[in-house]
């Protein structure tokens, strides 16, 4: 019989997720902090824009609003900003000159390399702190997690 005040026992599923969930707002939080260090500064918006644009040179408007999960006007506001800091171009697409294409510029690649190498830094300054037997298991860990996480995402749910 449980006291008062006693927590039932949890489901090892449920707690993994608290425990996984916990985790990822933790590093959110590292990477954040890593964001507002690097100069110029991007708010989060920005750097997912740039992010994307990154890694899909050409995107229109619309399709980076929709992959960033902005509306088209304030993605709009953030590409005028990040325009504005020459980390952003516009240019025409190749396959449809009505069209603008996003393209990073060589500005904003430098800005998204230095917070790369940060925010590798800032996880291996965590790894250090953690056992060596322990990374290991956590490498495989996020291996498996990493397959988990795409088989959700395109599961849609």
């Amino acid at each position: 019989m449980q006291g008062h005040g006693a927590e039932p026992p949890r489901e090892p599923q449920r707690e993994a997720a608290e425990q996984l969930a916990d985790a990822g707002e933790a590093i959110a939080g590292l990477m954040r902090e890593v964001a507002a260090s690097v100069e110029p500064r991007l708010t989060p918006p920005g750097l997912r824009v740039m992010t994307v644009v990154s890694d899909s040179p050409g995107r229109n408007l619309t399709a980076v609003a929709t992959a960033v999960g902005l509306s088209v006007p304030r993605a709009s506001r953030v590409c005028a900003a990040l325009e504005s800091a020459g980390l952003l171009l516009r240019r025409p697409a190749a396959t449809d000159r009505r069209e603008i294409g996003l393209e990073v510029s060589p500005g904003g690649r430098a800005l998204l390399d230095r917070f790369g190498a940060m925010r590798r830094e800032r996880m291996a300054a965590v790894l250090r702190r953690m056992p060596a037997e322990e990374r290991c298991a956590l490498v495989a860990a996020l291996e498996e997690l990493g397959l988990a996480v795409a088989a959700v995402g395109s599961e849609g749910g």
